[in-house]
């Protein structure tokens, strides 16, 4: 699912505008999934998306705030796509993807104004900008504090710069985040003009992940600037996400698990489970019966899935590369 794509067209006499701007968010839906799940650049996504029919892949769409004003027809569209057939028409021509989503990031806006560090004081504007931007617009599922009293006595900008690990932590944990990233801004005078630096660390390894620069830009600008930092981060990561992934793939195992219920709520528990669990990379259903099922699993390690799986209250028996997996809630 892609959210938030925005159409502005001019009105004309005799024009169905929202079936042109229909038309004209499936193509930019489709460049900025395939820009989230490969790592292609962004003219070899071009060329690809030029290639397909973008309807072809839709299983849906909806219109919010729909506009009829001064000339102008404005709609935030959100398209979702058939996943299966587009990610065969990847497989077909040997494009390698991941799709999964990433773990819930906590991401931390702090802007260094002339030496002054800004984190939950107004205005930040670099924190504005990640609150503004949809949070779910990447494969990676980023969420911001909320900035609450007890936020600002767990973590200070300046614990936050230096990084101090049990306060990162203690923050991350409230907002149920498996991870944590400081992103600095760092803005100085340069006569009329801005210089901008962007630094970005693992809150809880301290290792400096990202960075970034921009020099010599007029003042007007900085609001789109500080959006093109976040805009480039977030693609950034998305593709440590995904080529992580792929390495994995390249040493995944593959095995059958046999699935025993008897209630149909006990199999959509467990395939719930296997979908959001990170230890299951793929996963194929080769019969199922109101009793039982046998799954074709790709996975990182079976000894770890056998841990998630037994921490989860299932019971588990292996032989050889075969899982038999038993959900009774009876």
């Amino acid at each position: 699912m892609v959210k938030n794509i925005y159409i502005e067209l001019d009105l004309k006499d005799n024009a169905d505008h929202r079936t042109m701007a229909i038309e004209a968010s499936y193509k930019i839906a489709l460049s900025r999934f395939l820009k989230w799940i490969t790592l292609k650049e962004t003219s070899d996504i071009n060329n690809l998306v030029d290639l397909l029919e973008a309807r072809d892949y839709v299983s849906g769409y909806s219109i919010e705030n729909e506009k009829y004003k001064r000339e102008k027809y404005s709609a935030l569209i959100t398209v979702t796509f058939e996943k299966n057939k587009l990610e065969k028409f990847l497989e077909s021509k040997n494009i390698d993807f991941f799709s999964k989503k990433g773990p819930k990031t906590l991401i931390i806006p702090i802007i260094n104004f002339e030496q002054r560090l800004i984190l939950w004081d107004d205005p930040n504007p670099w924190f504005d900008v990640w609150l503004r931007r949809p949070l779910d617009s990447n494969l990676n599922l980023f969420t911001l504090p909320d900035g609450e009293a007890d936020d600002l006595i767990t973590l200070s900008a300046q614990d936050a710069i230096n990084l101090k690990y049990f306060k990162i932590k203690k923050l991350a944990n409230k907002y149920q985040s498996v991870q944590a990233y400081v992103l600095l801004v760092n803005v100085e005078s340069n006569n009329d003009n801005l210089n901008l630096s962007i630094e970005v660390y693992d809150g809880f390894t301290q290792e400096m992940v990202f960075s970034s620069n921009i020099e010599n830009i007029e003042r007007y600008n900085f609001d789109y600037n500080l959006n093109v930092f976040a805009d480039t981060f977030a693609d950034y990561f998305d593709d440590l996400w995904v080529k992580k992934n792929l390495d994995n793939i390249n040493s995944e195992t593959k095995i059958l698990a046999r699935i025993s219920y008897n209630k149909y709520n006990e199999w959509i528990k467990i395939k719930k489970f296997l979908l959001n669990n990170e230890k299951v990379l793929k996963y194929n259903i080769k019969t199922i019966s109101n009793k039982n099922a046998l799954i074709e699993l790709n996975i990182l390690s079976i000894d770890d899935l056998i841990d998630d799986l037994k921490k989860n209250k299932f019971k588990i028996f292996k032989k050889n590369n075969n899982l038999f997996i038993i959900k009774d809630e009876s």
